[in-house]
């Protein structure tokens, strides 16, 4: 049943700034990532999340924050609301924060914040966003900050980063299977396996198929037809790629080119 629910999207040209409202019990995402900050507000119902493989449940009056590149999953539900929610999310790129003097948390997160929560839940115009941005971001970077206990771990070695560069690489290329992957990178598909899942958080398919949709939405938004970006990006149709567009951000292809025509 989720793969048939929707978000409703918006872009603003505030630094291709992007607002998404997703509103079905429900819904949920595969494990997939953002290349800008994500900033959301749990106004009505539930979101149960896990962040680089930490799980917790985000509740109505809850405020969220996670860092780019950061891979995560969520399923929403609505026990106590008649079946209804709202969770408004807001992915902002970088340059914004810069442009604003903002410094964005020191690590993804959620914290308790209901009446900013409930702020978000009339966001209409580009000066609302900004404006309910400017008042979260340094909210979040109070409420989030660093972990002193948390063991970070230490940096790949240099045979793993240089395997990572070759795998980003084969990807570039257009090798959209593991065997693919192993064979360009002259390596086993156990040891992709085992350097994707430690470093990257995904198994390798899951990667592949994340990197195959983000550059979909690129392309997309670069004013590509939907049919033949299906095709460059390796999806048998155009029906199997709308399923897995929807089941990673939660709206379809048409509904981010008819939110970016309205942009």
């Amino acid at each position: 049943m989720a793969l048939n629910l929707r978000s409703e999207v918006r872009r603003l040209r505030v630094f291709d700034l992007e607002q998404v409202r997703h509103q079905e019990p429900g819904q949920e995402w595969v494990p997939h990532w953002h290349e800008e900050w994500s900033f959301g507000a749990i106004v009505r119902g539930e979101c149960r999340c896990s962040v680089a493989g930490h799980p917790f449940v985000a509740r109505t009056g809850d405020v969220i924050a996670i860092a780019p590149g950061v891979v995560h999953t969520g399923a929403m539900s609505a026990p106590q609301y008649q079946w209804r929610v709202l969770v408004a999310m807001l992915y902002v790129p970088s340059d914004w924060l810069v442009n604003e003097g903002l410094r964005p948390p020191p690590r993804s997160g959620v914290a308790r914040m209901p009446r900013l929560a409930e702020s978000a839940r009339g966001l209409a115009t580009t000066a609302e966003v900004q404006g309910w941005l400017r008042r979260a971001v340094p909210a979040l970077r109070r409420s989030l900050p660093a972990d002193p206990s948390a063991v970070e771990p230490g940096p790949p070695s240099a045979a793993v980063r240089a395997l990572i560069e070759r795998v980003q690489q084969a990807v570039a290329g257009g090798d959209l299977s593991v065997a693919d992957l192993a064979n360009r990178c002259g390596v086993s598909r156990e040891r992709i396996h085992r350097v994707l899942t430690a470093w990257v958080g995904m198994a390798p398919g899951d990667y592949l198929r994340a990197v195959r949709l983000h550059r979909a939405r690129q392309l997309l938004l670069a004013g590509e037809p939907a049919a033949a970006v299906a095709a460059e990006c390796g999806f048998a149709d155009q029906a199997h790629f709308t399923r897995w567009f929807r089941r990673s951000f939660g709206y379809t292809p048409g509904d981010l080119l008819q939110a970016a025509e309205r942009g």
